[in-house]
């Protein structure tokens, strides 16, 4: 997987999170998750499921 693969689902999950807490609290705009969440805090994110994503990888490889 590339690191954009691997950024690119990152991205997707940060997104799936705020939608499964938007859907939970019957929230029907994304502005808040879209003001929060930009700078800062989605690096921050972001960055710890790219991690998570790499170890994933690195143990699936190692069960191959």
């Amino acid at each position: 997987m590339k690191n954009q693969d691997i950024q690119t689902l990152a991205e997707n999950a940060l997104h799936e999170a705020c939608k499964h807490i938007q859907d939970e609290l019957g929230v029907q705009s994304g502005d808040i998750a879209g003001l929060f969440f930009t700078g800062k805090p989605q690096d921050i994110i972001e960055s710890i499921l790219q991690d998570y994503i790499r170890r994933e990888i690195q143990f699936k490889k190692m069960g191959d």
